[in-house]
């Protein structure tokens, strides 16, 4: 049974649920006072930037209500985050994650595929890794996976593979923000620096307390950002591209176009990496934070549960907002001449959002000269001619839909929102990986709760300057970067996990598992000819983690089963006890 809640908790809890409903009151009062001021006048470049500005302050102003000098809440929430708001959190980092792969997008896997592996692995972190990593009282992956394995060379190497899959989903999520920042006009320069300091603050002061009500603070600007402009739609008397409740014509037209813009994909490559996507993302420590931060096992459970809720309802509203933004685009572009092109398609071609005639012209007078090198090309624009990426559809449907700047500013907005978050679990995840778990737990046993802390905060202020020098120098792709961060976890935190519930493996076999998974996945990626893609990352995660698993189990299978030794009760305390397996941390 869960430890009740004493009143010092019910207090505190109450507290914070205040703040972080006040935080998303004021942007949803922030967004009528936006539009109001787009309607009265007000030049739109202020109108367009407010509602990031507002997000931007408000994620920030939640870290810094919620510093702490606590253990608990530092590297778990308190344990009292309630199942809906974690669940906001969870579907907010879900979303995030899947925003770089809006179709449509150059790869191998076809869009039902990339559909079911991101449902999928998703389902299994909600569902299943999340309330057994809660079930275990552990901080964190690495302690969850080092108290069933005790072993200091094994602890290090989760460590390195989880801090780095960390920094790459930080690095992601960072990159994301700044170019949000950059689709209203700020410098690549400013950008870097304003998120930074926000991330800094967010992550930093009260860590996975911080984190965690800031990623549901961010799910509902998201919600409002992009629900919002599909309100004054059909306000105005616009119907819904929908397969149910819409226009299913409207719908299927608008997929059409997408999947035509997208082009043809190897489906046999697309399994594999269907499967590599399931598997990593079931074991994406950033993905898991909210869990971590629930009252236990039956609460984790629920928090899955409205993860799942919350995923379905803003991808309803995302395949909404993309179904809409795709045929206004067509309307928008379809007949028009290289100079009566809208001036926010023309800069999304230069930043390259949109490719007109196999290229990124910027400026009337390039899109005359790229298109007139086309066959058949007489002067004006035909569908063909020019095709949009995901990100600019989802952000410039109210642009394209002529409901005004205002709005795209509050589309921005969301769509910054939960970048921030999910840069900020990523290096709240590498500092704990690296200050709790081999810091802390090697390295100093005996510190300080001042000193334990002192030093996350640290590692994660200098990872966050180390990727803000990372994206002064350029833009790395975040699909590369979180397809490689999943490949990772794929390849040696699924079979470890999935070890740690066979009673019979032991420190040893589980060392042997992880060694022989990442030599598995570096024979695939060295033989794998030219620059990695994808594709090879996938191959190379499935063959690893079948491997690693394979590896483990053998090894286990030649020693005699202990039906009493510290596997089987770490097992049954898992899958029938009724208290944490672990013992609490200090401080705790």
């Amino acid at each position: 049974m869960k430890k009740p809640l004493t009143d010092e908790d019910l207090q505190e809890r109450a507290g914070i649920d205040g703040r972080v409903t006040f935080a998303v009151a004021v942007f949803l009062g922030a967004a009528g006072l936006v539009a109001l001021l787009d309607r009265i006048g007000v030049p739109e470049r202020f109108v367009e930037v407010l509602g990031p500005a507002v997000a931007l302050v408000g994620l920030a102003t939640i870290g810094i209500l919620l510093r702490t000098m606590r253990i608990s809440r530092f590297y778990a929430g308190g344990r009292a985050m309630p199942a809906a708001y974690a669940g906001l959190a969870m579907a907010s980092l879900g979303t995030a994650l899947f925003l770089p792969f809006l179709p449509p997008f150059a790869g191998a896997i076809s869009l039902p595929g990339l559909l079911s592996g991101m449902a999928g692995g998703i389902v299994i972190a909600a569902m299943l890794t999340g309330p057994l990593l809660r079930k275990t009282g552990a901080f964190s992956v690495p302690d969850l996976i080092a108290s069933r394995f005790p072993n200091v060379a094994l602890r290090l190497g989760v460590v390195t593979v989880v801090s780095a899959s960390g920094f790459l989903v930080a690095l992601a999520g960072f990159g994301m923000a700044v170019e949000s920042l950059t689709s209203i006009g700020a410098s690549h320069g400013l950008g870097v620096w304003l998120v930074g300091i926000a991330l800094a603050v967010i992550a930093a002061p009260g860590g996975l307390a911080g984190v965690g009500w800031a990623a549901a603070g961010a799910a509902g600007i998201l919600a409002a950002g992009l629900g919002l402009p599909l309100v004054m739609l059909v306000v105005r008397g616009d119907s819904l591209p929908l397969p149910v409740a819409g226009e299913a014509r409207q719908w299927e037209a608008a997929i059409a176009r997408i999947l035509e813009w997208q082009g043809t994909q190897d489906h046999a490559a697309g399994a594999v990496i269907v499967a590599a996507i399931m598997l990593g993302l079931g074991v994406l420590a950033p993905l898991l934070a909210p869990a971590i931060a629930t009252a236990g096992r039956a609460s984790a459970q629920r928090t899955g549960a409205a993860a799942l809720a919350w995923i379905a309802t803003l991808a309803v509203i995302i395949a909404a907002t993309l179904a809409i933004s795709a045929l206004a685009f067509d309307r928008r572009v379809a007949g028009a001449r290289p100079a009566d092109l809208p001036q926010s398609i023309l800069a999304a071609s230069a930043a390259g959002g949109v490719r007109i005639c196999g290229g990124h012209p910027g400026a009337p007078a390039a899109v005359a000269a790229a298109c007139g090198a086309q066959p058949g090309f007489q002067g004006v624009l035909r569908k063909s001619d020019a095709a949009a990426s995901g990100s600019f559809l989802v952000r410039a449907l109210p642009d394209l839909t002529g409901l005004g700047r205002a709005f795209s500013g509050l589309a921005t907005a969301g769509l910054l929102a939960v970048a921030l978050v999910l840069a900020a679990a990523g290096f709240h995840t590498a500092a704990t990986a690296l200050g709790h778990d081999a810091f802390y737990r090697v390295s100093d046993v005996s510190a300080m709760t001042s000193r334990r802390l002192a030093v996350t905060r640290m590692l994660a202020v200098g990872a966050i300057v180390l990727a803000g020098f990372v994206l002064s120098q350029g833009t790395p792709d975040p699909r590369t970067l979180i397809g490689l961060a999943i490949a990772l976890c794929a390849a040696s935190i699924a079979p470890l996990l999935l070890l740690s519930l066979w009673p019979r493996a032991e420190s040893s076999d589980a060392t042997i598992a992880l060694l022989a998974g990442l030599a598995a996945a570096e024979t695939i990626l060295f033989f794998g000819g030219t620059a990695p893609t994808i594709e090879i990352f996938a191959r190379a995660a499935v063959f690893a983690a079948f491997v690693s698993l394979t590896a483990g189990l053998a090894t286990s299978l030649l020693r005699r089963a202990d039906p009493t030794g510290h596997g089987a009760a770490f097992v049954h305390g898992v899958l029938h006890g009724d208290n944490e397996v672990l013992h609490p941390d200090k401080g705790a």
